[in-house]
């Protein structure tokens, strides 16, 4: 009976000694000030970060219905302030074409007809050139561009 009571204080006494080196530890670093100035407890901060995705996938929420910052605008923060790269892919996870508020500016390709059943049926806006190519210099073939957006056949 004895020897039983003397291992739960001996094993104890080693979790107690780890959480407490694990402290100094935290204590003298000088890499991560969150873990300076909450020892221990600052570690449960990277291990949720570390998680977060799977949470956010099936739990809380988006990557945009965080607030007053985005996921990726604080993603950016992050990497800036631990002088890492901040670049991250060109695109978007958010459905543009189909969310208000965002225009789409579409190729002259696809016609101007959109299917009645599209979302933007009906909203289409015309946007015309608004600069006179060639007039500044007075040429005779002047011409209005009848789009913003002129791709050549090149670009494809």
């Amino acid at each position: 009976m004895k020897r039983g009571l003397r291992a739960v204080p001996a094993s104890v006494a080693a979790a107690v000694a780890a959480v407490a080196a694990l402290g100094a530890r935290d204590v003298l670093q000088r890499e991560h000030a969150l873990l300076r100035n909450f020892p221990v407890v600052g570690h449960a901060r990277y291990l949720l970060e570390a998680v977060g995705p799977e949470l956010r996938q099936y739990l809380v929420a988006g990557n945009n219905e965080e607030r007053p910052f985005t996921r990726d605008q604080r993603r950016w923060v992050y990497a800036s302030a631990k002088k890492e790269n901040n670049y991250f892919g060109f695109g978007t996870d958010n459905d543009l074409e189909y969310t208000a508020g965002y225009p789409i500016i579409k190729h002259r390709t696809f016609g101007r007809a959109v299917p009645p059943s599209h979302v933007e049926a009906g909203h289409e806006v015309d946007l015309p050139g608004a600069k006179v190519l060639g007039a500044a210099r007075g040429r005779a073939t002047a011409f209005r561009p009848s789009s913003v957006v002129n791709i050549s056949a090149m670009s494809f």
